[in-house]
C-alpha cells in the first residue's frame, strides 16, 4: 500500500488529497447520523431530568399523605434549662406547668484500694481468680427485680480485663451494670436509676481481693481502704401541681403524647411553662414544597416543548418539542391542579379552596393566610382533601371490606407513577426505545464508515492503476518514437 500511495499521482496528478476530498464529499450522510445521535442523547437526558423532577414531586405528595404532616404539635417552653418537652401526634393541645425538684440518679459502688495493684498499670495481671457475682435490685421491692452479672476471673487477668468482662456480660445479659476504672478503683454503676442496692460476692476471696465487699455508705466516715456505696434517687417533679416520682429522667407516662426530659432541678422552684399547639408551619411547609416542585417541573417541561422562533435563523428548540407523551403530562398535571371534586362529603373541592391558584402559564402560587384559616378551623378537612381511605362498595352499594386510597395526593401519585414506574413507566419505555435507536445508529455508522473505507481503498487502487497505465503508455510511445527515428535514419 505504501508503494502504491507513493506512486499514485505521479502521472495522472490525482493525489491522496484528491481522494480525501472525494471521500469527504460522500460523507455527508455521516453528519446526519451524528446529528441524530446528538438529538437522541439530548432527548434521553431531557426525559431523565423530567423523571428526577417527577420523582421529587411524587415524594412531596407522599409527605401530604402522612398523618404527622397535619397532626404534628409545636412545643414552646419558658424554661428548657430544667426540662425539655417533645410532643407526638397523640398529644393534646394545652398548657403545662412543670417544676423539677430532684433528678433521678443511679446507685454506685466504688471499690476500696486494691492491694494487688501496688501502683501497677491497669493492664498488668492482678494474680487473683474466682467467680465474681454482682447483684442489683430495688431497695423497695427486695429481690423482685433482681439482676445478676456473673464473670469468671482468671489469675492472668488485669484490672482492665475484669472491668471489660463485667461490661461485656452486662451487654450480653442486659443486666444494666456498667463498670469503669477511676484512680485504679473499680466503679460499678447501675444504669437502672432510683434507689437500688448493689451487692458483690464471690466463691472465694475475690470480692475481698478487689475491695468490693462490705461497702460503707458515702454518708459515713470516708475510708479509702473500703468499698463505698451511694444509693440512687428517683426523679421528683410536679406537672400542673400533681407530684410524681419516676426512676428515670426521661418520662413518657406523665401526659399522653408528651416526653419530659429532666435536665436539672428547677432553680427556686421556677416553673417551666410548656405550651402544646398544632404545628401549622409544618403543614404549610409541606404544601409550599409541593407547589414549588410543581412549578419547577412545569417550567422544565415548558423548556423542553419550546419551539423557539421558527422564523429566526439558527432557531433553537426544546429537546422534546412535539412529544405527545410530554404534552399529555403537561396538560394532565395542570388539569389536576385546577380541577374540582364532586364529592358532596368533602367541604374542600379543589386546591383553590386552600389558597392555591394556577395562572395562565401553568404556575401555581400559595396564599398561606387562606391555608392557615382552614388549618385553624379543622386540619382534618385539609388532610382528607389530600389523602384519605374509603370503603370499597360493590355493585349494590354495600361495603366489600376492602378500602381504597382517594384524595388529591393519591390521584397525583398514581398518575405520576405512570411515568416514573421503574418497569413499565412511560419514561422507562422511552429510554429503552431511545437506546434501541442509538444502537441502530451505531450500527449504521459503523457500516457507513466501512463502506467509505472500501471506497477509499478502491479509489487508491483505481488511480494507482491509472498511473501505471499512463506510465506504460508513455513507455510504449517512447519506444515507438525511437523505432520511427531508427527507420528514418536507415531510409536516408
Amino acid at each position: 500500500m505504501t508503494s502504491s500511495l507513493s506512486f499514485m499521482g505521479s502521472y495522472s496528478g490525482i493525489s491522496m488529497d484528491t481522494i480525501n476530498q472525494m471521500i469527504e464529499a460522500e460523507s455527508g450522510k455521516l453528519v446526519q447520523y451524528t446529528n441524530q445521535q446528538k438529538d437522541l442523547t439530548n432527548e434521553k437526558n431531557a426525559w431523565k431530568d423530567i423523571n428526577t423532577r417527577l420523582d421529587s414531586l411524587y415524594k412531596k405528595f407522599d409527605a401530604l399523605k402522612e398523618t404527622s404532616t397535619f397532626d404534628s404539635k409545636a412545643v414552646t417552653n419558658s424554661n428548657d434549662i430544667a426540662v425539655t418537652v417533645s410532643a407526638s401526634t397523640e398529644a393534646l393541645e394545652g398548657n403545662y406547668n412543670v417544676v423539677v425538684s430532684r433528678l433521678a440518679t443511679s446507685s454506685q459502688l466504688t471499690s476500696g484500694t486494691i492491694a494487688n495493684m501496688n501502683n501497677k498499670p491497669i493492664t498488668e495481671e492482678l494474680g487473683v481468680s474466682g467467680e465474681l457475682i454482682i447483684k442489683t435490685a430495688s431497695a423497695d421491692s427486695g429481690t423482685l427485680d433482681e439482676q445478676v452479672t456473673s464473670i469468671e476471673v482468671e489469675a492472668g487477668d488485669s484490672l482492665k480485663d475484669i472491668v471489660t468482662k463485667i461490661n461485656d456480660k452486662a451487654k450480653e445479659k442486659k443486666t444494666g451494670m456498667q463498670a469503669s476504672i477511676i484512680d485504679n478503683r473499680i466503679v460499678l454503676t447501675d444504669s437502672n436509676m432510683g434507689n437500688r442496692n448493689i451487692e458483690v460476692t464471690s466463691d472465694s476471696s475475690l470480692a475481698s481481693d478487689l475491695a468490693l465487699d462490705n461497702p460503707i455508705s458515702t454518708s459515713g466516715t470516708s475510708d479509702s481502704t473500703k468499698a463505698s456505696f451511694s444509693a440512687g434517687n428517683s426523679a421528683e417533679l410536679a406537672v400542673n401541681g400533681i407530684k410524681m416520682t419516676r426512676n428515670s429522667n426521661t418520662i413518657t407516662d406523665a401526659v399522653e403524647g408528651l416526653t419530659f426530659t429532666l435536665k436539672s432541678v428547677s432553680e427556686n422552684n421556677a416553673v417551666s411553662t410548656v405550651k402544646v399547639a398544632e404545628d401549622t408551619e409544618k403543614t404549610i411547609k409541606a404544601v409550599q414544597d409541593f407547589v414549588d416542585q410543581y412549578n419547577s417541573t412545569m417550567t422544565f417541561i415548558d423548556d423542553q416543548l419550546d419551539v423557539g422562533d421558527p422564523s429566526a435563523e439558527g432557531n433553537t428548540t426544546g429537546a422534546l418539542v412535539g412529544d405527545s407523551s410530554l404534552m399529555r403530562l403537561q396538560t394532565q398535571l395542570r388539569s389536576m391542579m385546577t380541577s374540582s371534586s364532586n364529592d358532596s362529603n368533602q367541604s374542600l373541592k379543589g386546591l383553590s379552596d386552600l389558597g392555591i391558584e394556577v395562572d395562565r402559564y401553568g404556575q401555581a402560587a400559595l396564599d398561606t393566610a387562606k391555608l392557615k384559616e382552614h388549618l385553624a378551623e379543622n386540619s382534618n378537612t385539609v388532610q382528607n382533601f389530600f389523602f384519605r381511605t374509603e370503603a370499597v362498595l360493590d355493585s349494590e352499594g354495600k361495603e366489600t371490606g376492602e378500602t381504597k386510597e382517594v384524595g388529591m395526593a393519591s390521584q397525583m401519585t398514581t398518575f405520576i407513577n405512570e411515568y416514573v414506574g421503574e418497569k413499565t413507566g412511560i419514561i422507562t419505555t422511552k429510554a429503552k426505545t431511545i437506546d434501541g435507536m442509538m444502537e441502530d445508529l451505531d450500527k449504521q455508522i459503523t457500516k457507513f464508515n466501512e463502506r467509505l473505507e472500501t471506497k477509499r481503498t478502491r479509489y487508491i487502487e483505481q488511480f494507482t492503476a491509472l498511473d501505471v497505465a499512463m506510465m506504460e503508455a508513455e513507455s510504449q510511445l517512447s519506444y515507438l518514437m525511437s523505432q520511427i527515428g531508427t527507420t528514418t535514419q536507415q531510409n536516408k
